[in-house]
């Protein structure tokens, strides 16, 4: 028990996935009471077929034994009870359920086998209504609460799960409501059935409140040998020999050897991640073992299909799979920081990803002569009104402004929707700021030495997204990846083409629609071996809407080849504005 084994996580998981389809189905059928008794023993009698039959009677009372068991095994080896929120609630329901559940089998299925009680709906809900229709309904809530706080661990940590989260949500509401009321509606139908009243013998009755006591008994009793084998290993650990563990950047701690390094960052609160709350299937609570990997235990199976999936490199290791017995250094690779005064850790968020979206990354250009030739009172006016110009633009296509820098930033498009309608909104986007840049120098023209010009690169492809935090500057939405590379490095070629807007074949394709007044390019981008295909604007880009346009379009000219573009903002902004302002073109 000293370790989490890579079987015993699975068979608790394929247990739990079986109890959890029974009680789907049998809420499922509670729902057909909407329409009527009949319905619901017509259905009944279809999923009797194979929970009663052999093989589905061996799967439900194996899962309903097991799961429980190893369950129990799962918590024992915890070595500290500091924990998530919602971690201690699918424990407590876990040690709650089998207080309802044990006298709803009982009276149901083992007294029909020992007495030949009658199991139908309109027998059950008539013992059932109204006296324990409250406890029932309680037991149905304990039960689907519990099995979505689980299924809920098991698949937060992958990355299709965002695309159909809120629907998961939506049904495991609906499952439950449409129970109860299911349950109610069929209860007060058979409440009003002209049926003899059911006997109920003094042995049966005597059964029952013998098999109630004992199976209760044997589970409680169960958890009160648990719960005496930690109150020993404690007194034990404490009383033999101690092992020192520096966390790097947040000290040295001694402690008796058993727990986890997962279960040692929440002990002594240094602000760690962990996705998947110590279940080995997500990678947020890798470290870096900088001393003492060697006496570690080889990854199990588990471990090591994810160390191998992220492609970690020696020495990294999950901290909720290793049990230090000797002196041991550790490095956190993924930080979460903790609420001030707060015991709990802010988990990382549910909804970073990766997926197809468009990047607009745009720069005004001749920013530094134009600097030097402005008052700063006027300048930072004229910012102030560009970028609200630009915000209204990103915005009004549903897109999202990641990043500010100087006189530059950077959007998102494509969040909530489609890549084909990111990239539709993105290249109107790029339009809209094109016209509003005309607008500014109609506006200020008298009093500019310089007119604005902008330059803006566009491209598709898959980005991560997510959110950072600190306790500086609080949290932020960002957006990072190769995608955000190639954009920000078509903006950068813009002024080598005479073109105020550069948007990749990529980006083209993805919108599936056709563009007028556009010059084939071939951009190298640093990293790259082959060069990329990009359309130039020279103005807004505009939809080509007659024939004749399209057929120009597959008639462009040759593609023109533009030298290697140099890294553009976010990453490497600074470097290269530092570089090229104050020349002729001005910046990138």
């Amino acid at each position: 028990m000293d370790q989490v084994s890579s079987w015993s996580r699975d068979i608790r998981l394929v247990s739990g996935l079986i109890l959890l389809t029974f009680a789907t189905t049998h809420f499922l059928n509670h729902a057909l009471g909407i329409f009527g008794l009949e319905t619901m023993e017509a259905v009944q009698n279809w999923r009797y077929g194979f929970w009663h039959s052999r093989v589905g009677a061996t799967l439900l009372y194996g899962a309903l034994i097991i799961h429980p068991v190893f369950a129990l095994l799962r918590v024992v080896q915890r070595r500290t009870f500091k924990m998530p929120l919602r971690e201690m609630l699918q424990i407590a329901l876990g040690l709650a359920i089998p207080l309802l559940l044990v006298d709803h089998i009982i009276s149901t299925r083992v007294m029909a086998h020992y007495f030949n009680v009658d199991e139908t709906y309109r027998a059950v809900l008539r013992r059932l209504w109204p006296g324990r229709a409250l406890l029932q309904s309680l037991l149905l809530l304990l039960v689907w609460t519990h099995g979505m706080i689980g299924l809920h661990f098991m698949l937060r940590s992958r990355d299709a799960y965002r695309y159909w989260r809120d629907p998961f949500l939506l049904v495991s509401i609906l499952i439950p409501l449409l129970a109860l009321i299911g349950f109610m509606v069929a209860a007060r139908e058979a409440e009003q059935m002209a049926l003899p009243p059911e006997l109920v013998s003094e042995a049966q009755r005597l059964m029952f409140d013998r098999d109630v006591i004992w199976a209760k008994g044997a589970f409680y009793g169960l958890v009160g040998a648990f719960v005496l084998f930690v109150g020993i290993r404690e007194i034990r650990v404490r009383t033999t020999r101690q092992i020192t563990v520096r966390f790097v950047g947040h000290g040295t701690r001694r402690l008796a050897p058993g727990p986890t390094v997962l279960e040692m960052f929440r002990r002594f609160g240094i602000p760690h991640a962990a996705l998947c709350g110590g279940r080995a299937r997500c990678a947020t609570c890798r470290v870096l073992v900088m001393d003492g990997n060697d006496k570690l235990p080889a990854p199990g199976m588990n471990e090591a299909k994810l160390l191998r999936r992220i492609s970690a490199p020696d020495g990294v290791r999950l901290a909720c799979q290793i049990r230090p017995r000797e002196d041991l250094q550790v490095q956190i690779l993924l930080a979460s920081r903790l609420n001030a005064g707060a015991a709990r850790v802010l988990e990382p968020d549910d909804a970073a990803g990766k997926r197809g979206l468009t990047v607009v990354v745009a720069d005004l250009r001749a920013f530094s002569a134009l600097s030097e030739r402005q008052l700063p009172r006027e300048l930072i006016g004229l910012l102030n009104r560009f970028f609200d110009e630009m915000s209204q633009a990103i915005t009004a296509h549903e897109g999202r402004i990641d990043a500010f820098y100087g006189d530059g930033f950077m959007a998102v498009f494509g969040l909530d929707g489609s890549p084909t309608r990111g990239a539709q909104a993105a290249i109107s986007a790029a339009a809209d700021i094109v016209r509003a840049v005309d607008a500014l120098n109609r506006e200020y023209g008298a009093a500019l030495p310089l007119p604005l010009r902008i330059g803006i690169g566009v491209h598709t492809g898959d980005a991560i997204t997510g959110a950072v935090e600190n306790d500086n500057l609080g949290r932020r939405e960002i957006t990072v990846g190769e995608t955000v590379m190639v954009a920000s490095q078509l903006e950068a070629a813009t002024r080598r083409v005479l073109a105020d807007v550069v948007v990749s074949e990529d980006t083209i394709r993805a919108s599936g629609r056709s563009y007028a007044g556009t010059t084939a390019l071939k951009i190298a981008i640093r990293g790259r071996e082959r060069p990329l295909t990009a359309y130039g604007f020279a103005s807004a880009p505009e939809i080509a809407r007659r024939k004749r346009e399209d057929a120009s379009m597959s008639a462009m000219p040759a593609p023109v080849t533009v030298g290697e573009a140099e890294a553009g903002p976010p990453a490497e902004a600074a470097k290269g504005k530092a570089e090229e302002r104050g020349g002729a073109n001005g910046p990138a």
